[in-house]
């Protein structure tokens, strides 16, 4: 038998072509990853008491997301949106799909408080990046909770009520009733307008508490007008703060006290059911829709020209929490598999929104930004609208750092 001969010149050749075959799973790993989507999971309430939040701040992370062209640090961006339906079995059953299943990058959505904390567990063990959306539950960014793979870009109870009740009691009335939903939100509010209230020398006069799902506020509102307040604080959002208004309107309570509200409840998508019952209410609230600051006038005049009318916090929320999605992908360079280093890349972002500059802090991983206390008053032969008569710069939870 002949033996054949192997030359240098096709032995070196065999074995770069050998080298090639052995490096091109690492290679084609390499091409997919840098153009495979960034999947970001969405988990937000698109039925249910909360279906109106949920729905519109997805309309803003879609917003954004035409705005990006569809694209993050050269990589397309994919969206998979699941129904919270802010009960925590539901919540966190969605939450667990996208994170398990679906293998999203990041997640964002949180409206519930409740759903938030039970939510927490999940990224952990995922180490996966978790962006709060839309709720504001304070102990998720302390530190009996606060863990590395969440941050918020909505906003914080505290950081609002507390700071709000202390302007009130200094600049308007003394004597205040709180009338809140009776959840862990509602529980929240009322103890932060509370704490902030009294140590600026105001006096609580009363409190209640009705059902976030009651169909008529009307006999819990009858029983806090007949206490006679000088102003009452309540936290409502969504169907629940047309209810709420509605009711007060009905017995006169927003004639005869000046009510003082969640920014929620003063809101360009509820106003138009709402109508005058919330003029002369005070509110405090992350964004307004005249602010002036260029990118607020661009995103007003975008929503307003495709829908024909103006936005809501909610359309900012969702383009915000995406938009920091994008901002942390960028800084990473799109690598966001590196899930250590991508959920570091959102601490100490900073940039420019609608409702002004705005920031993740680097320890908490909560939003810091500013707080715009408004007035609601007639439109003339449109609807009432909200002027900010105070600003409050970068507000941030008061007890941050409490154990």
């Amino acid at each position: 038998m002949e033996k054949k001969q192997i030359t240098r010149r096709k032995f070196l050749s065999t074995s770069a072509a050998a080298g090639v075959a052995l490096a091109a799973p690492g290679l084609i790993q390499a091409q997919t990853r840098s153009t495979a989507p960034i999947k970001v999971g969405v988990n937000l309430p698109t039925s249910g008491v909360f279906a109106q939040v949920g729905q519109n701040a997805i309309v803003g992370m879609k917003m954004y997301m035409e705005s990006i062209k569809g694209k993050a640090a050269g990589r397309p961006v994919e969206l998979i949106i699941e129904d919270e339906t802010v009960q925590v079995n539901v919540g966190v059953a969605k939450a667990r799909k996208l994170l398990e299943n679906d293998k999203v990058h990041a997640l964002l959505g949180g409206v519930a408080t409740p759903v938030i904390y039970a939510t927490a567990p999940l990224v952990i063990k995922e180490r996966t990046p978790y962006i709060i959306t839309v709720g504001g539950g304070s102990e998720i960014t302390r530190p009996a909770k606060r863990n590395k793979y969440t941050v918020r870009t909505s906003y914080n109870i505290w950081a609002q009520a507390y700071p709000f009740a202390k302007w009130v009691a200094q600049n308007k009335t003394k004597k205040a009733y709180i009338f809140c939903p009776d959840y862990a939100a509602g529980k929240e509010y009322a103890e932060a307008f509370r704490a902030g209230f009294t140590e600026a020398g105001g006096t609580i006069t009363g409190e209640s508490y009705a059902p976030l799902a009651s169909p008529d506020f009307l006999p819990f509102v009858l029983k806090v007008a007949e206490t006679k307040p000088e102003a009452v604080f309540g936290f409502w959002a969504a169907s629940a703060a047309v209810r709420y208004l509605k009711a007060a309107d009905q017995v006169g309570l927003n004639r005869t006290a000046r009510l003082l509200l969640s920014g929620f409840a003063c809101d360009y998508d509820s106003l138009p059911e709402t109508g005058n019952a919330s003029i002369g209410a005070l509110s405090m609230h992350a964004w307004n829709l005249d602010l002036p600051n260029p990118e607020n006038k661009a995103f007003v005049q975008s929503y307003t020209t495709q829908f024909k009318k103006p936005p809501s916090y909610l359309q900012l929320f969702g383009w915000d929490a995406l938009r920091a999605v994008v901002a942390a992908a960028e800084r990473v360079k799109g690598d966001v598999e590196d899930k250590e280093k991508f959920a570091a890349a959102f601490r100490g972002l900073t940039f420019a929104s609608p409702r002004g500059r705005m920031s993740i802090d680097e320890t908490t991983g909560d939003v810091v930004q500013d707080l715009y206390i408004r007035e609601t008053v007639a439109g003339g032969r449109e609807l009432p609208k909200m002027n900010v008569i105070a600003t409050l710069p970068k507000a941030v939870d008061p007890f941050a750092n409490k154990a």
